[in-house]
């Protein structure tokens, strides 16, 4: 399939499942109150620190061993994947359902019991999802990822409307949220029950070393993007994480307009690497330049949404958009510079990475959140992943160099500086003088990487399998 359709295959899916959670805003802050929508999500931040045990890195697993040029090798590597995924899932369930009255008690503020069981049901269900999930991305089948993302999160979003009005509040979202899991769980595992028979890979020492890195990774970058919403709620109390999480869904809203892109070369950069590696850093660079385009393009258009979507009530969280927005221009470096420190020695440099960066956050975090509020925070937050991304493209080059284009960088650095500048300053004019910087940064991007889009051609939708 070519690469722009698939990307916006993915796009539309991604938006779907994620991005109606943004839209539902001005439905959810106008139906909870503050205190209410600071504990949905003081809820959404568990269920994402809980995923990352769930999904057991699985689906860097798979774009990892089953990029191989042999079909049937890969397919025994996701059949292995599958059978971990169900095994960990059922026993999750098997033990967080009777002790959630015992999780209940380690948690910094009160909550429902049942909606913290609805969660559990949920995530349980959706952490069967993601090897079908990664499977499809890896075999270019772009449109059964579409659909199910699509039906999940219209489901989703219907209950939830329709649960919120009849005044289910906090608890409509969580049961919406176990409902459109399970009906959707169920269907993509019938349809990708014949992809289950077959021969499993038999993992070595190796695969699961390569798990344990990843999955402590991942615990990391959820202490870099999500552990924050904790702090908030200990220090500051459910009202102010819910102005912090609203200011957060902007920013949000960034990496899913990235998501496209995301996915679509996520599941294949090792293999390009592998192929014609100054290719993958041309590709790694453009994707960077991408996201700080779309964090350009937040900061713009925020202040208008924020009106639009937003009560009164919540004014106070657009001050917090110019960070939001300088903090995702910076994580796009990380996720993206950093092949070296995946390919070599089992992950184990983005494990240490990530952990010296998740204590720096926590603990300075910490004090400075009680010190000085959400600016301290904030402040921590950016000096946080700037100090990562410095790391990762310092020893990924060290332990696989790659030819990035650092002019290209430093040009869309300049252009978003001068665009946080104006935003900041509100100089005469800074609406016009804003849309004209990105407009002009668009045209740029086109030209720079002029030979990729010639190269791109639009034919027929195809499904195959690269050998």
């Amino acid at each position: 399939m070519n690469s722009i359709k698939e990307m916006l295959i993915y796009g539309l899916g991604i938006f779907v499942l994620k991005g109606l959670g943004f839209v539902m805003m001005p439905i959810v802050t106008r139906m909870l109150t503050q205190v209410d929508y600071g504990e949905l999500n003081f809820l959404v931040s568990i269920a994402s620190m809980m995923s990352l045990f769930l999904t057991l890195g699985l689906g860097d697993i798979l774009f990892r061993f089953a990029s191989g040029q042999v079909k049937a090798d890969n397919d025994a590597v996701m059949r292995q994947c599958f059978r971990l995924s169900l095994l960990c899932s059922m026993l999750f369930l098997a033990l967080a359902l009777p002790l959630s009255g015992l999780i209940m008690t380690w948690l910094p503020v009160s909550l429902d019991l049942f909606d913290l069981q609805l969660l559990l049901v949920s995530l349980s269900l959706s952490s069967l999802l993601t090897v079908p999930y990664c499977y499809f991305r890896m075999t270019h089948r772009a449109v059964p990822f579409m659909v199910f993302s699509i039906a999940q999160g219209t489901l989703q979003t219907v209950l939830s409307i329709g649960l919120l009005i009849s005044g289910y509040g906090v608890t409509g979202m969580m049961l919406s949220s176990a409902i459109s899991s399970s009906v959707v769980a169920i269907a993509v595992l019938v349809y990708f029950r014949v992809h289950l028979q077959g021969r499993r890979a038999s993992f070595t020492l190796d695969h699961y070393r390569y798990i344990g890195f990843i999955m402590c990774s991942g615990l990391f970058v959820y202490c870099l993007n999500g552990a924050e919403n904790w702090l908030v709620v200990i220090h500051l109390g459910k009202q102010q994480l819910a102005i912090f999480f609203a200011a957060g869904q902007f920013g949000l809203m960034i990496s899913v307009a990235f998501e496209p892109f995301r996915m679509w070369w996520c599941a294949r950069r090792f293999q390009v690497h592998d192929t014609n590696p100054k290719l993958g850093a041309k590709y790694a660079v453009l994707g960077v330049q991408i996201g700080m385009l779309l964090a350009g393009g937040m900061l713009f258009m925020a202040p208008i949404m924020m009106d639009i979507m937003l009560p009164e009530s919540y004014r106070e969280s657009i001050s917090l958009i110019p960070w939001m927005c300088l903090i995702m221009a910076l994580r796009f470096h990380s996720e993206l510079l950093n092949i070296g420190c995946f390919l070599k020695q089992n992950a184990r440099w983005a494990t240490i990475i990530g952990g010296c960066c998740a204590l720096h956050l926590l603990i300075i975090g910490y004090w400075a959140v009680g010190a000085y509020g959400l600016t301290g925070l904030l402040n921590t937050m950016g000096l946080t992943v700037l100090i990562r991304g410095i790391l990762f493209y310092v020893i990924s080059q060290r332990l696989v160099y790659l030819p990035y284009c650092k002019s290209h960088l430093i040009i869309s650095w300049l252009i978003f500086i001068v665009l946080l500048i104006v935003n900041i300053t509100k100089v005469t004019g800074y609406r016009f003088i804003e849309f004209t910087i990105l407009a002009v940064n668009t045209l740029l991007l086109l030209y720079l990487y002029r030979d990729l889009w010639r190269d791109l051609k639009f034919t027929a939708w195809r499904r195959h399998i690269p050998n």
